[in-house]
């Protein structure tokens, strides 16, 4: 049986690529000013292509990568898929973050964990077999080839849960530390829209915002807005971090199981339950919480399930307000 970790993990190093940003830090600037980073220009295909609609978030730059700093060949470099490319240099900068020489964890018991539900480029690159496509854009490789370049010998997978894939994949690591299987993790989140029509069937379905604005908890919620982003945290023992942004008290995954309205219909209950489980188990009270970061679809099937949830756990017998966002 492993041996079950009892010290705290923490969230020692991050490091991204968002919308109109081009670091954390600049992310966080864009925020606090209300800078809308949903943008309208022809990045990825002419706007309102098939009648999709025309504003979604889309990284500064997918052109830049310096192969040669992490030992690729040029003709690999080229048929990898981008957003690959950058994972391997947030993972890097979430190391250097950390306080970390990622030359020191070779051969470490680092787990990698990814969270990603596409690769447009694996899409593309099929049609042109060469021998190197599937080394750049599988969705396997997303996490074996982080494993590969900073020689780590922990666990190294990609997980694939839609919406919660890299959530699911933080739960992973966490639980990957704390029965043993590793000593720290990287933790991935990674999309970048590069298909029309993938962005179209999303549309067709009725889940995105014609407008592309996510109105997250409003009456006049009308559907989400495709946005891209490739971001790492690096997670440690506390015992052996040299910064911490935040300790995890615990996380937790679970199913809705069938539903009569559809496999795409959330289901308020089963959020509650997962909510009350979550806090039950390191005996926190709901009422001691004053903010919580919700999904925030801006869905009209989502968002009042998601907050019946939250109402039912965090509000029973509260005296103070509870802040809720969605970023």
């Amino acid at each position: 049986m492993p041996t079950y970790f009892e010290g705290d993990i923490v969230i020692a190093g991050i490091s991204g690529r968002l919308p109109e940003s081009s670091n954390i830090e600049e992310f966080k600037e864009n925020l606090m000013k209300g800078t809308d980073m949903v943008t309208e220009d022809e990045r990825r295909w002419k706007p309102g292509l098939y009648g999709s609609p025309s504003r979604f978030g889309k990284l500064k730059n997918l052109h830049s990568f310096d192969a040669s700093f992490f030992k690729i060949s040029p003709k690999q470099a080229h048929v990898m898929d981008p957003q690959l490319r950058i994972m391997l240099e947030v993972t890097h900068e979430a190391l250097i973050d950390a306080g970390v020489n990622p030359s020191t964890l070779k051969k470490s018991r680092t787990g990698v964990f990814i969270g990603v539900s596409a690769s447009d480029a694996n899409d593309f690159w099929k049609s042109k077999p060469d021998g190197y496509e599937w080394l750049g854009s599988s969705i396997a490789m997303m996490a074996n080839r982080i494993s590969y370049t900073f020689d780590l010998i922990g666990p190294s997978f990609s997980v694939d849960t839609l919406c919660s894939s890299s959530l699911t994949a933080m739960h992973q690591a966490v639980v990957a530390i704390r029965t043993g299987d590793c000593d720290a993790a990287i933790i991935g989140g990674l999309n970048i829209v590069l298909n029309p029509v993938h962005y179209l069937h999303y549309h067709k379905k009725n889940m995105l915002s014609t407008e592309g604005k996510c109105k997250s908890f409003d009456i006049s919620a009308d559907g989400y807005v495709k946005a891209e982003a490739v971001v790492a945290i690096y997670l440690q023992k506390m015992t052996d971090a040299r910064r911490v942004y935040a300790t995890v008290m615990n996380t937790t995954i679970n199913a809705d199981g069938y539903k009569p309205e559809g496999i795409m219909y959330p289901n308020g209950d089963i959020q509650y339950l997962m909510l009350q489980k979550i806090y039950n188990e390191v005996n926190i009270d709901p009422k001691d919480i004053v903010y919580v970061e919700a999904h925030g679809s801006g869905t009209r099937a989502g968002d009042p399930e998601e907050l019946g949830a939250i109402d039912r756990l965090f509000c029973k017998d509260r005296k103070t307000p509870l802040l809720i966002g969605s970023v």
